[in-house]
């Protein structure tokens, strides 16, 4: 597990992940819509299905610890860029540490704990695909 490619490979994450924030919060903006929480939600659920999705193919490739690594390092990431674009965007100086402590852990949450069952089973196959090639 070369030390570089997991920060890579978590940085990537982050700068997609992140772009995906931007572009979408700029999409809604200029809606029509009023459903904020329904935009809201479907944002969540839109996240939660790409960490699971990406780290199952993550850890499949990587196996299990490195998957973890690279999603933990990607959550911690995403939480910290979106929380300080948000605090950017809505000109919340005055709670900036508040803002970026409440919401780098739910981001960073968010991105995570769908990102760890996701690497288990990836790190299943892994395993399950490495036995096979060596037998």
């Amino acid at each position: 597990m070369p030390v570089l490619r997991v920060i890579a490979a978590a940085v990537v994450r982050v700068v997609l992940l992140t772009a995906f924030y931007l572009v979408y919060v700029e999409a809604i903006s200029r809606s029509d819509s009023t459903d904020a929480l329904g935009a809201g939600l479907l944002f969540f659920l839109i996240v939660v299905v790409v960490a699971l999705a990406w780290a199952t193919w993550d850890g499949a490739r990587r196996g299990f610890l490195a998957a973890t690594i690279v999603w933990l390092l990607t959550g911690a990431g995403v939480g910290a860029t979106v929380t300080v674009a948000y605090v950017i965007s809505t000109e919340t100086a005055g709670a900036f540490v508040d803002e970026l402590r409440d919401g780098w852990l739910f981001f960073a949450l968010l991105v995570f704990v769908p990102a760890l069952p996701g690497a288990g089973v990836g790190g299943l196959i892994h395993r399950a695909r490495r036995r096979t090639t060596t037998a």
